[in-house]
């Protein structure tokens, strides 16, 4: 198996945006895949969707939609950070959840609102998660590592989009990163995968390829 370095899936993302492949399709193309992935091989009642406000999120928004379109209603969607932080891609997705008025979304961005939140998470039987993305290095702060102890103590089934989040993900190292049943990479398996560290949190991974 090969392993990609995220200066070369970089790379590979450009040529695809040079040949006319956006951010926004990708983002579409990862919902969908995500979406097909969780509706075909897990089984759940109440999904929750946890975002970060940078693409990794704009992805996880997409799934939130496209598993909704396969018919699964019981969807919640919480958005770590301010609203006026989400990339404009992301922001697009936001636009679609919230033309289905039976998908709350909530933004936390403070210890409080969290704890508000806590029984949502606890309640749930599925988890999506896409705090932080392969652009992330160091240590979770403050928000987002609660955030990430909250999401570990849970019973639900785990998904991470792309890389777990707080993962580096060319070395596979982390300080704190959500412990996942299933890891949906995209687009190529990043390097992180070759350190035995990662691939013990990392949970079953399966590389989704988003130009075909």
């Amino acid at each position: 198996m090969e392993y990609y370095s995220i200066e070369e899936i970089n790379k590979i993302k450009d040529e695809a945006i040079r040949k006319g492949m956006t951010e926004e399709k990708m983002m579409d193309a990862a919902g969908h895949l995500t979406s097909d992935f969780i509706n075909s091989n897990i089984k759940f009642n109440r999904a929750v969707f946890i975002a970060g406000t940078g693409n990794n999120g704009g992805d996880t928004l997409s799934a939130a939609f496209h598993l909704f379109n396969l018919g699964h209603t019981d969807i919640k969607v919480i958005i770590i950070g301010k609203q006026e932080e989400l990339k404009e891609e992301p922001k697009n997705f936001l636009y679609l959840i919230n033309g289905i008025k039976t998908i709350p979304v909530n933004f936390v961005y403070d210890l409080m609102a969290l704890k508000n939140l806590k029984e949502i998470i606890n309640n749930a039987d599925l988890l999506v998660v896409g705090l932080f993305g392969t652009g992330f290095h160091g240590e979770p702060l403050n928000l987002a590592a609660n955030v990430i102890d909250l999401i570990n103590s849970s019973s639900a089934i785990k998904v991470s989009i792309d890389i777990p989040s707080g993962m580096d993900a060319d070395t596979g190292e982390f300080k704190k990163t959500v412990k996942s049943d299933f890891t949906l990479t995209m687009l190529a398996m990043k390097k992180a995968f070759q350190n035995p560290q990662a691939l013990a949190v990392a949970g079953k991974v399966f590389v989704m390829d988003l130009l075909s």
